[in-house]
Order: structure tokens, then C-alpha cells, then sequence
């Protein structure tokens, strides 16, 4: 097994009985890892709807159909904080 893994691109290969085996199409398959990794917020929005090689509409529909959510309770609290931000700035103009 070759170990020595580089920064760029690598060709995955999974044998078509393991893809019948799983029930899942090779896209099927890249959609699987996309929603995962972004479930666990490894890759961002943009990276996994690219890995899954979906638009962003058909992406969020997965992500819905999946009870998955675009945003994290961090995503909230720092939206939070910039309004906030937001208005004691408009207020002192």
C-alpha cells in the first residue's frame, strides 16, 4: 500500500461490487462522502457541493431531505454578534 499521500487531486477507485453491495451509483457514492464531511463540518458548503457534484439547490435539498442544517448554533451566535454589531454602528452615524 502506498503511503505517500500528497496535496492535490487522487483518483478513488471503488470496485463496482462494493458500490452494488452499498446500493449506491458512483455519484451516489460522492454525494455519501460530500454530505458526511459536511455534516461533520470537515469540509465547508462550497467544497462538499463540489465533491458531490451538485448545484447548491439540489445540494440543500439533500442536506434537507437528511435533517441536516446549513447552520451550526456557531453560525447563529456569530450572525448574532455582527447584528448587534450592526446596530451600534448605524446608531452612531
Amino acid at each position: 500500500m502506498n503511503k505517500n499521500w500528497s496535496v492535490g487531486s487522487i483518483e478513488l477507485r471503488i470496485p463496482g461490487d462494493i458500490l452494488e453491495a452499498a446500493g449506491l451509483t458512483g455519484q451516489e457514492c460522492f454525494i455519501e462522502l460530500a454530505v458526511h464531511l459536511y455534516a461533520e463540518r470537515r469540509l465547508a458548503f462550497a467544497q462538499a457541493l463540489r465533491l458531490a457534484g451538485l448545484n447548491r439547490l439540489e445540494f440543500e435539498k439533500e442536506l434537507a431531505r437528511r435533517d441536516i442544517s446549513l447552520y451550526t448554533v456557531e453560525d447563529l451566535k456569530h450572525g448574532v454578534a455582527t447584528l448587534k454589531e450592526l446596530g451600534r454602528a448605524t446608531r452612531s452615524l
